[in-house]
């Protein structure tokens, strides 16, 4: 089977979500030059994404919620980025590494979201809490 196949295939599976107009991403401030110059591209599946997630394919993580309780925390001061979703032409999806949460906020999306797009909202150390 094609990539694109698969890809396509594992779409298919996914739910779409609308999202609010900003949603927001965390990252290690490592990357932040990066980000800066060209934004967030989708990465794939490495150590810091759990082995047995059922998403394929290279993806960005997201949450659909302004409230910071429902950001991710990975235990690191990580930067946070809010995105402007209406500068975008991007479909987001449930991600389903939380579907049994009746109202889960976690997104995904396939597409790279430019850094025009993106407004750093806090500086994080990059060290764990």
């Amino acid at each position: 089977m094609k990539l694109i196949d698969l890809l396509t295939e594992v779409k298919s599976k996914l739910v779409a979500a609308k999202t609010n107009r900003f949603v927001y991403h965390k990252s290690n401030p490592s990357f932040r030059d990066q980000i800066g110059k060209i934004g967030l591209i989708p990465k794939g599946k490495s150590e810091t994404w759990l082995s047995n997630t059922p998403i394929s394919g290279k993806v960005i993580f997201v949450t659909d919620s302004d409230n910071e309780q429902d950001w991710f925390d990975s235990t690191y001061d990580d930067d946070i980025y809010k995105i402007d979703t209406s500068k975008l032409n991007s479909v987001f999806y449930y991600d389903p590494n939380f579907s049994w949460k009746k109202d889960y906020k976690h997104l995904i999306t396939y597409e790279p979201i430019p850094a025009s797009a993106l407004e750093l909202i806090y500086t994080g150390t990059g060290e764990a809490y």
